[in-house]
């Protein structure tokens, strides 16, 4: 079952992603992140995989890059806690 939903990154532009999984990080509690991809090939073995903070508002989702260096390792210590990707 693909789990798609329609988002805006912070440039206004709407898009479609495909959900992979929504998560907390431990220190981070009032953000949600996003493990998603947008189903482009890098070789033949694998997709684009991205995440973000993802915000709900009503009825629409938007994207925010993960710009503190601290709060993206920890992110990506939970990442690697979820398995490979």
């Amino acid at each position: 079952m693909n789990n798609f939903i329609k988002v805006v990154d912070e440039d206004g532009k709407e898009f479609e992603v495909e959900v992979i999984d929504i998560f907390n990080v431990d220190g981070y509690d009032d953000k949600d992140y996003i493990l998603y991809t947008r189903n482009r090939e890098i070789d033949e073995n694998n997709i684009e995989v991205f995440v973000s903070i993802i915000k709900k508002d009503g009825e629409n989702y938007s994207l925010e890059n993960i710009e503190d260096d601290t709060e993206w390792e920890t992110v990506q210590r939970a990442m690697d806690e979820m398995g490979d990707v």
